[in-house]
């Protein structure tokens, strides 16, 4: 159940999102004497998504004390399905619009992808419903991404006190929009920054607000430059007052490594990553996620672990002359989490850069 509780809102806890692209790749990487080193790290990725999984799936879920206490849940929900079935593990990873929502610095790389426009439209369980528009493209030796998402979620029952009956059956609205600003740095690198103005409204009460992002993605020196480090943190800002108090935003600071380039087998591509990540109001976060390439077609599988509890995703895309068709499917066994249950996401992206879409990393 939603409700509002004291001027705010306590069990809305995400807003599931609907955009995406394929993490493409371009022909030409991988091979020689570092394709071992890279195997046994990729199958020790599909190891850790098939036995990490089983104890949170499994066991018994601990509450977090400040659970419930940021606001403007919008900002931290990834933009689509990519990054959904990839468990939203992609700080260090780059080429979709997922990547860019959850590190800044994923956007320096579209200096070298080229433009990219993802729409999307989404409805879920409890009402929620979600919108949402980005366009990146390179300019003037940076990478620049724009940002629009509007989400809504129904039917939540207002009150000040506890009392037996509601004061008012309401509806939230969350409205964010931002601009991304990545540089390049040698050797592979990025760095980048966001800022996003914010507007929030809870049945007859709403609040303005800014934020920002700061990422960095740097190469490992080890397996031969084959892996890459991320760190983000993000929602850093604050909002205005709403009614009797100020909504809190939901900060996040998050680490994480994923490969390079692809690694390749039999014709086919293999691509991993994972994060570790710290939301303000929940327990530290291990998110693992893993796809596989092979001409047109994209096979994704990722899973979250936290302190008691666990969710799978899995999903598939299809790549063919710029347009990118992905779906993901998010297992979680409490429905009462933040991702309302087992959900399902569909999104579609168009590549405006006039190379072919498995040209891309």
């Amino acid at each position: 159940m939603k409700h509002a509780y004291e001027g705010r809102v306590t069990a809305v806890h995400c807003l599931p999102a609907a955009v995406g692209c394929p993490l493409y790749h371009k022909p030409g990487y991988g091979g020689g004497g570092r394709r071992m080193p890279g195997r046994m790290l990729a199958w020790g990725v599909v190891s850790a998504l098939l036995i990490g999984a089983v104890p949170g799936l499994v066991g018994a879920q601990e509450v977090h004390p400040k659970a419930g206490i940021s606001s403007v849940t919008l900002l931290n929900v990834g933009l689509g399905p990519v990054g959904a079935a990839l468990s939203e593990g992609l700080t260090a990873w780059h080429g979709t619009g997922d990547a860019v929502f959850w590190n800044p610095a994923a956007a320096s790389f579209m200096v070298q992808d080229g433009p990219v426009v993802t729409m999307s439209g989404a409805r879920l369980l409890g009402g929620v419903r979600q919108t949402a528009l980005q366009y990146g493209a390179g300019w003037g030796g940076v990478g620049i991404a724009l940002q629009v998402v509007y989400g809504s979620v129904g039917d939540i029952e207002v009150r000040v006190e506890p009392t037996p009956e509601p004061l008012a059956i309401g509806t939230a609205h969350d409205l964010v929009a931002g601009v991304t600003v990545g540089l390049p740095l040698p050797r592979g690198g990025g760095l980048g920054i966001a800022v996003k103005g914010i507007y929030e409204k809870l049945h007859m009460d709403d609040a303005f607000g800014i934020a920002a992002d700061a990422g960095i993605q740097l190469p490992l020196p080890v397996f031969g430059g084959l892996l890459r480090a991320g760190a983000a943190v993000r929602n850093l800002g604050s909002m205005g007052t709403m009614e009797h108090e100020r909504p809190r935003l939901p900060w996040s600071l998050a680490a994480g490594i994923a490969l390079v380039r692809p690694l390749r087998w039999r014709g086919w591509t293999f691509s991993a990553g994972g994060d570790v990540w710290k939301p303000a109001d929940d327990w530290t976060q291990l998110r693992l996620g893993i796809e596989a390439a092979w001409d047109v077609l994209r096979l994704r599988m990722g899973t979250r672990q936290g302190k008691g509890w666990g969710t799978m995703s899995a999903g598939v895309g299809f790549a063919l002359s710029g347009w990118c068709l992905d779906y993901a499917y998010i297992y979680d066994p409490d429905p009462v989490r933040q991702f309302l249950g087992s959900t399902q996401r569909i999104g579609v992206s168009l590549e405006l850069g006039g190379q072919d879409s498995a040209g891309r990393q």
